[in-house]
């Protein structure tokens, strides 16, 4: 397809030609979607980056086969995999289809609860940003941190994603195959068309243009979307139900023990979890969540924790960390910013029960002393 020359005028009417370019290198493209990923967006608004060169893995204990160019995330929770190719590449073809198919099946079986908050963070440390600061500009006020990389979570788990192409010219091949996808699949696909115009200073303009986002696809995503009710109880047996009758037990046990600290054990909006729920102070505290992650896993949710100022010092979550495996044994991660989780069957233990109600009360005796 033929491009033709734009003009722009400035304020004084004077009027320039910018003629059809392309990029300077695949990396200086990625370099400018990464800091301004409006280039990119479409009618879901405003995207934050997680991550460039995302590391995905083709298995539970893997870290990492493949690299994705970038990870976004919406402020409605749902993970954006952005792959970006120059229009003189061969793979543009068909090879990236295949290639982005790749990452997002083994992306959603094999991720881990937590890890795309976990990417977030260790990106705004490299960048020099404030990671709190920065998502509270990008959420203005839509979601608590809390239940955002919750709904992350789910999304990616249940793969309500997004995948998007993006290239300095779509060919009218991949074109089709988007649109057909889009169409067929839970996941939104996408194409982006980023036409690179420069002037003879070496001013640059970008036009996007957004391919595969029909009106058809829309309408039956959205009513697939929309998830019916369900109870705490029903939950458990839905989720849980399938890994075994120690489970769902276990589970009882988690619900209860949360019950009779003064808390509540709910399903979040996204149906991914049970989360502990608790008022302090007019705030709302989430020390635990319950999941079928690993046939049923209870996380100490100190990727949320860390944001209490009576947690936020790292001593302090150590010592919690080093508490509850002195109750449960080892934990799944040893991070002390993210999810470390353990098998919710340990719970059918009375004596690990007991002991994981009087934690959770010191805990929140903690919590309740931070003013």
């Amino acid at each position: 397809m033929t491009r033709s020359i734009i003009y722009t005028v400035d304020a004084e009417g004077t009027l320039t030609s910018m003629r059809p370019s392309e990029p300077r290198s695949e990396d200086f493209m990625q370099k400018l979607v990464a800091a301004h990923p409006e280039l990119i967006a479409d009618q879901d608004g405003a995207l934050l980056l997680i991550r460039r060169e995302q590391p995905i893995a083709d298995r539970e204990d893997g870290n990492g086969r493949w690299s994705l160019d970038h990870l976004f995330v919406t402020r409605t929770g749902v993970p954006v995999l952005v792959e970006l190719k120059r229009a003189v590449d061969t793979r543009l073809r068909r090879e990236v289809i295949g290639q982005m198919l790749d990452y997002a099946a083994n992306g959603t079986a094999y991720w881990q609860g937590g890890r795309i908050a976990q990417s977030y963070a260790a990106t705004m440390i490299e960048l020099g940003r404030d990671a709190d600061a920065e998502l509270a500009v990008f959420l203005a006020g839509t979601s608590d941190p809390e239940q955002f990389w919750e709904q992350v979570d789910a999304n990616f788990a249940a793969g309500r994603i997004k995948m998007v192409f993006v290239a300095d010219t779509i060919p009218r091949e991949l074109a089709r195959i988007v649109e057909f996808l889009n169409e067929q699949m839970k996941a939104d696909v996408r194409a982006v068309e980023l036409s690179w115009f420069e002037s003879e200073g070496g001013v640059t303009a970008l036009t996007p243009r957004i391919i595969g986002e029909t009106e058809r696809a829309q309408t039956e995503k959205a009513a697939r979307g929309a998830l019916p009710p369900i109870t705490r109880d029903a939950w458990i047996e839905t989720k849980l139900g399938p890994c075994g009758n120690d489970a769902v037990e276990a589970a009882n046990v988690f619900a209860a023990l949360v019950d009779e600290v003064g808390g509540r054990a709910e399903v979040t909006s996204s149906q991914g979890s049970i989360l502990s729920v608790f008022d302090i102070h007019g705030a709302t505290l989430y020390p635990f969540r319950l999941s079928n992650e690993r046939k049923g896993s209870v996380q100490l949710y100190l990727g949320h924790l860390i944001y209490r100022p009576a947690f936020a010092n790292e001593v302090v979550r150590q010592r919690l960390y080093d508490d509850l495996v002195a109750i449960v044994g080892p934990l799944s991660t040893k991070t002390l910013n993210g999810f470390p989780g353990f098998d919710v069957r340990k719970l059918n233990d009375p004596l690990i029960a007991s002991e994981l109600t009087g934690y959770l009360r010191r805990l929140l005796t903690e919590a309740g002393a931070e003013r």
